[in-house]
Parts: C-alpha cells; structure tokens; sequence
C-alpha cells in the first residue's frame, strides 16, 4: 500500500510532522491484518536522497501506523535504480524476507503510474484509491487493459 495520498496527505510529499492521515486510513489497515492478510508499505521517497527526510524516520514511521513493514526507494528519478515504482525492486524486496505469490497480492495506491503499473508488471491486482492526486490522463493512454 502507499502512503501519499493513499493513506492521507495530499499526494506530495510531506514532513513526517505535517503528515495527516485520512480518518479511514489505521482503522482499514488493522482490518486487512484482522483478516489475517500481511500489510506492506510500498513508498517511493526521493527526500530521502535529497536530505529532507531520514530513511530511518520514515520507515518508523510506517511501522507505528501499523503496518507489517516497509519497502522504501529513497531515490529520485534520475538515479534510475531498479526500486523506484514502478519498477519491481520493491516488490523483489519484499520477496527475499517474504514468501508470497504476486496473483494473491494486491497493491494499493492513488496513481496510475507508479502504483497500479507496478501492480501490471508484477501481475498484482492493484486498487486505485482515489485521490485529489490521481493522474487519470495516465490511465487513459497507458494502461494495458
């Protein structure tokens, strides 16, 4: 699941002060865990590069909202790592500590160019929430549906 925009924000980054999660946001992930269903936090993050923000922070973070663990890209675009979404290096991650299947795997996210094509190139069913940030013209000209 991501976090900006998704679970709160407004789909920019934010300090981890100014951050302000949806009023849904800890209630519907404790209920996927009551389901019995692992709940990971997948972020791309590129203040962690640039300084603005602590990798360490961060992931705390994530783990005090309740999720079971967090695969952050602290990078920008330009570094061109493998882990940036929507590219697989989170979902590999995730993999090495985890034993799950991708087509029993959901991803959660607001935009259609990082989250849900993450989930098309890993043959994840993804959901898109939503969001004053979600890039619709993407979908349009992009997804393979």
């Amino acid at each position: 699941m991501d976090r900006d925009g998704t679970i709160g924000g407004n789909g920019h980054y934010q300090s981890l002060n100014d951050f302000e999660l949806f009023p849904y946001a800890l209630s519907s992930i404790a209920r996927l865990k009551a389901h019995g269903m692992s709940v990971f936090a997948l972020s791309n993050q590129t203040h962690i590069e640039k300084g603005d923000m602590n990798y360490y922070d961060f992931f705390n973070s994530l783990i005090k909202m309740g999720f079971d663990d967090a695969f952050i890209c602290p990078h920008s675009e330009q570094t061109n790592c493998n882990c940036r979404k929507p590219k697989k290096g989170l979902i590999e991650q995730a993999h090495r500590k985890y034993n799950f299947q991708n087509k029993q795997s959901i991803i959660i996210g607001d935009r259609f160019s990082s989250d849900i094509q993450l989930a098309q190139n890993c043959q994840m069913l993804g959901i898109c929430s939503y969001t004053k940030k979600m890039d619709y013209f993407y979908s349009v000209r992009k997804m393979k549906v």
